[in-house]
């Protein structure tokens, strides 16, 4: 398949120039991490939301209200800036409680990126003299479905769930759009991130670590609904935003999907573990763990190979979960009504 992909130029300028960005889904758990990050950086960052209500006063970014999901091309491409840098595509839907959830997803999270893609490649031929920008996709090691083993970026796909299918939906969009227009776009497979929240917008409760401290200071206690030797690979989304960040002028690697992982596996009774010590310590109070889950439930404990990633960008990844559990429950503690766990 690569090899029937335009190569293109490496970076059109220097790295440590200010762009302007995009990034769908800005004020989201995921998307807030990376608009704070490039703006950080001194980058122009506008952000693409159905709802800009939680838009900050004190944050340096320019709110684009628009929904991919029900708006045409056309109507999208107007709306988007002139001269962009780099998009970045975090916006999704996630909410498979949902009795409408199939078709839902289908539409914002593989349609929807259809539409901002071709929305992307209007502009950019509309635009008098603007280059093209490069798309990062932020999809997820879930297109893989539930295996053990070594992953490589190479290992097949077998998504078991709608969220799944519908990234990988998504993937193959920024692909065909590579291929037969020329845009180039990366996609990012994403482990399991954490990170406290860095918008108003509250936890994501299907996260472990935000359910183990919603939890700890809910209860006290820490109840483990997986067998406590899972293993799964931990990602701090600091560290995704910096990848996000070596990869904003690297049009050469247009084409290419890579596998986000620390490439080191934690199992679930260590995180739970960490974050009862961290909760006792900013409640004052003993926080326990108690195991809800049968024998006979341990999950396949994949191994994510982020081999690739960091050959062509030279990342090296950080373990900051202490610091982040405390940030979480320091959100929840300032937050009078968290979200409800699913």
């Amino acid at each position: 398949m690569l090899q029937s992909i335009k190569a293109f130029p490496a970076a059109e300028r220097a790295r440590r120039e200010p762009g302007r960005c995009l990034v769908t889904g800005g004020l989201g758990y995921t998307g807030s991490w990376i608009s704070r990050h490039l703006a950080s950086l001194g980058h122009q960052v506008f952000i693409l939301s159905r709802n800009c209500a939680g838009a900050e006063a004190d944050f340096p970014f320019t709110p684009i209200r628009a929904d991919v999901e029900r708006m045409d091309c056309e109507e999208t491409a107007r709306l988007l800036p002139e001269g962009l840098d780099l998009v970045v595509h975090a916006a999704g839907l996630n909410d498979s409680d949902r009795p409408d959830y199939p078709r839902r997803s289908l539409l914002v999270n593989a349609l929807g990126t259809r539409n901002l893609l071709a929305a992307v490649l209007r502009r950019t031929t509309e635009a008098a003299g603007g280059g093209t920008p490069l798309v990062v996709y932020c999809s997820t090691i879930h297109v893989y479905g539930r295996t053990g083993g070594r992953i490589t970026e190479e290992s097949p796909v077998a998504p078991v769930n709608d969220y799944a299918a519908t990234h990988l939906f998504a993937e193959e969009y920024c692909r065909m759009f590579t291929r037969a227009h020329d845009l180039p776009c990366i996609v990012l497979r994403l482990s399991n991130g954490y990170g406290a929240p860095k918008s108003p917008g509250g936890v994501d409760r299907r996260l472990l670590l935000n359910d183990l401290c919603a939890s700890a200071l809910r209860d006290g206690v820490l109840h483990l609904r997986s067998d406590p030797s899972t293993q799964r690979d931990f990602v701090w989304l600091g560290d995704y935003c910096r990848v996000i960040e070596a990869l904003m002028y690297r049009k050469d690697l247009a084409g290419r999907t890579f596998n986000v992982s620390s490439g080191k596996s934690l199992s679930i009774g260590e995180v739970a573990a960490r974050t009862a010590k961290t909760a006792s310590a900013v409640t004052g109070r003993e926080i326990t763990v108690l195991r809800d889950a049968p024998e006979g439930t341990r999950q396949a404990s994949p191994a994510v190979d982020n081999t690739a990633l960091r050959s062509a960008l030279g990342i090296a990844f950080q373990d900051r979960m202490e610091a982040e559990i405390e940030g979480i429950l320091r959100f929840l503690q300032a937050t009078p009504a968290p979200n409800p766990p699913h």
